[in-house]
């Protein structure tokens, strides 16, 4: 969500900028959106982890990253045994990375390594397999998207115009219980007017959907501004002016994901 601080003409623009490469993606069909969504997940993780390390710990960064990139490429794959592969080799890659370190509180250098892959990576996974679902994949993703973005521009306008009761004020101080309520009505608007169009969910299939990111975008967010003020950082980069960094943008993606993936398999099956 974005914060009173930043310039709204920076962050329209960025977002214009954003959404022309989710076209041209969509466009060029679902390889091409892995190949972008891959990419920015990737980033998204690097971000996180380099803030770690500026903080003075040290979690393995290659080894987080290739990782990551193996969770991504045999989920879009659809290759559940190798995923589970991928998946059970991260800690125990982790773990013995750090024998060799001989300093303090290594073990806890591997844990942040672990956290950020199962909360970036995981979450960037259940993104893919959503794009690899064989009926409409790419569109229901890109619903997924509009409608995170949904709740996103409607709790920022509602909440820095009318936000008086904040939410969790010692984690996220710009917050609302309004902003919360408009994100609300904002992802379910979203979902109600383009998901059935373009996919093969009804209407009630549709609200479905936006619910999952209505309950869980905002705690998303709240889960990486915690993240953030443990680390002492209020961005988690500026690769995006007017945003902050990749994580700002993705963090409620990157926690509505495996709901919805999940949902939508349920409800597809």
């Amino acid at each position: 969500m974005a914060d009173k601080g930043r310039s709204l003409a920076q962050a329209v623009a960025t977002s214009l900028a954003l959404l022309a490469a989710v076209i041209v993606c969509y466009l060029l069909g679902r390889v091409a959106f892995f190949v972008l969504a891959a990419a920015v997940i990737l980033f998204a993780l690097f971000e996180l982890l380099d803030a770690v390390r500026l903080r003075g710990r040290h979690p393995n960064l290659v080894f987080g990253l290739a990782c990551c990139l193996a969770l991504l490429v045999t989920a879009y794959l659809r290759w559940p045994d190798w995923f589970l592969v991928a998946a059970g080799a991260a800690p125990a890659g982790c773990l013995l990375l750090a024998l060799p370190a001989h300093r303090e509180a290594a073990v806890d250098d591997a844990a942040w390594t672990l956290l950020a892959l199962a909360w970036i990576g995981g979450g960037g996974a259940a993104a893919v397999s959503i794009l690899a679902l064989p009926a409409g994949g790419l569109r229901l993703l890109i619903g997924l998207l509009l409608v995170a973005a949904g709740d996103d521009i409607s709790a920022y306008f509602v909440g820095t115009r009318f936000g008086s009761h904040k939410m969790a004020p010692s984690i996220s101080p710009s917050k609302s219980w309004e902003g919360a309520a408009a994100g609300v009505a904002g992802a379910l608007v979203v979902a109600l007017a383009l998901i059935p169009a373009g996919t093969r969910l009804d209407v009630w299939e549709a609200l479905g959907l936006g619910a999952i990111v209505a309950l869980l975008a905002p705690l998303g967010d709240l889960v990486e501004s915690l993240a953030k003020r443990e680390l002492g950082i209020k961005d988690s980069g500026r690769l995006l002016p007017g945003h902050g960094g990749m994580l700002d943008r993705l963090d409620a993606i990157l926690f509505c994901a495996p709901a919805v993936f999940l949902y939508l398999r349920f409800i597809l099956s």
